[in-house]
């Protein structure tokens, strides 16, 4: 939630997605994986709708190689159904009204990433 409101920048999410998918996932973290998408789908396509083609196009790969258990495969294949329906079901910002919002010139995003020097490995 704290990319649908804005504190933090797309590319946070989009190395997120990267870690859970990369390599040889688990059904578990392909689980974690989808999850979020249907998180920040939606606000996701609005910034970067390369980054979700990107990932998308993992997750119809994890199906045709055939790799996770059914568990992850039935996962994957409703997230494709979600995003074909564009995520309409997974708001960006569920009940707006009862939220003290920023107005969106006051809001500051932290722009941060998973590989910054920064960051400790804690």
């Amino acid at each position: 939630h704290l990319f649908n409101q804005g504190l933090t920048h797309e590319l946070l999410s989009l190395q997120l997605l990267t870690i859970l998918l990369d390599g040889d996932p688990t059904d578990d973290s392909v689980d974690v994986a989808v999850g979020y998408m249907c998180i920040v789908g939606r606000q996701l396509m609005e910034v970067s709708p390369a980054g979700v083609h990107a990932v998308m196009e993992r997750f119809r790969g994890l199906l045709h190689e055939g790799t996770i258990g059914r568990r992850g495969q039935y996962r994957i294949e409703t997230l494709l159904k979600i995003k074909r329906g564009g995520f309409v079901d997974y708001p960006t910002l569920p009940d707006e009204e009862h939220l003290d919002l920023v107005e969106r010139e006051d809001q500051i995003t932290f722009e941060l990433g998973l590989d910054d020097e920064g960051l400790s490995g804690e």
